[in-house]
């Protein structure tokens, strides 16, 4: 099985970027058998939905130094090569942290992807500003790839 998860902090602006990506999965048919989980920006939370399964698809706003737009990050977290220049939304830990301390307590799946966009505004606010709020068609259809889901549009 596969798992979706959106990672971010609703009230934070485009740090809510995760959240509001699965909530319109939510609402879309073509992923109503999919596994969607919202962790805000609980690490646990995360880790819990990924436990037992084949591959996490992770959505959130990751700035990896990318001038704007979708950055997309695949690695398998039982092995070394996970990034090391990634901070989730998971204020209390840095992910490549997260993973190496869930190895031995948790059942990973053998591929994490971890797609998003640059943050443009984290303030106090539930919008996400235009340049984020642009590209949350463009993550479901990379979302949609990765599945194997033909758009119904």
């Amino acid at each position: 099985m596969v798992v979706i998860i959106g990672a971010g902090n609703l009230i934070l602006g485009d740090d809510g970027f995760g959240i509001h990506v699965i909530e319109r999965l939510k609402k879309m048919k073509e992923f109503e058998n999919v596994k969607i989980v919202d962790s805000m920006t609980n690490s646990a939370i995360m880790l819990e939905a990924m436990d037992g399964e084949d591959k996490a698809i992770i959505v959130d706003a990751i700035d990896v130094g990318q001038e704007e737009g979708v950055a997309v990050y695949r690695f398998n977290p039982k092995e070394e090569d996970f990034p090391s220049d990634i901070m989730l939304s998971m204020h209390d830990l840095h992910f490549r942290d997260v993973i190496a301390m869930a190895r031995d307590v948790y059942n990973l799946p053998d591929e994490i992807v971890i797609v998003g966009v640059k943050p443009e505004k984290v303030e106090l606010s539930l919008d996400l500003s235009e340049s984020c709020s642009g590209h949350i068609d463009e993550v479901i259809d990379f979302i949609r790839k990765e599945l194997g889901i033909n758009s119904m549009s």
